[in-house]
């Protein structure tokens, strides 16, 4: 009786972890070197508000375009000032722009490199070759689909020689069975946000 009772448990957690994981790694965008604190950089340089109101929902362009021209003002005195009023301008854009993804704003982060795939899906679009992201994305999904599998498939075959056994099978069957469907409706159901939506 016990070992059902973990079932619902592991895959709770399973499935937490799982979300969380897709959660942080669409987190590239509030980094100093990510798209929307680019785009707040250029503006100020260039005085061209468009370049950053596109990383935005309608809701959030008028205190934008406020904070816009604040910084600009400041940006313009140059030295120290300039580089506080880009600091502030492009953590200004990062939180409006998390606000129209309605995810919380937990900071402007430093400039790090990409995640493998992020990386690789922004390649594509430059290049126009969707190609790569599929063969990384494929490998990844065979080595670990293929890795919980084999786990399941053991353990089912040594389920009976003992109560310990039989548990690990129910371990590894939740999460072989929870990984796959994760990855199934993380498909189906496409993109988990956007700007606007």
């Amino acid at each position: 009786m016990k070992t059902f009772k973990r079932i619902p448990t592991i895959s709770i957690l399973f499935l937490l972890l799982f979300g969380i994981t897709i959660t942080e790694s669409l987190a590239h965008c509030d980094r100093k070197n990510g798209p929307v604190a680019v785009a707040a950089r250029e503006a100020l340089q260039t005085e061209n508000i468009d370049k950053i109101l596109i990383w935005v929902g309608e809701k959030q362009e008028e205190e934008l375009r406020e904070k816009f021209q604040q910084s600009v003002q400041v940006y313009k005195k140059g030295g120290e000032s300039k580089q506080l009023a880009e600091e502030y301008f492009m953590e200004t854009s990062v939180r409006l722009h998390r606000e129209a993804e309605g995810l919380p704003f937990t900071g402007l982060k430093d400039a790090q490199p990409n995640p493998e795939d992020i990386e690789a899906a922004e390649n594509a679009l430059d290049s126009g070759n969707i190609d790569p992201v599929v063969s990384l994305l494929s490998e990844e999904i065979n080595q670990k689909v293929t890795h919980w599998f084999r786990k399941a498939r053991e353990a089912k075959e040594n389920r009976s020689s003992s109560i310990e056994a039989g548990r690990e099978w129910v371990d590894t069957y939740v999460r072989y069975i929870t990984y796959i469907h994760g990855l199934y409706q993380t498909i189906q159901q496409g993109p988990p946000h956007g700007v606007g939506e």
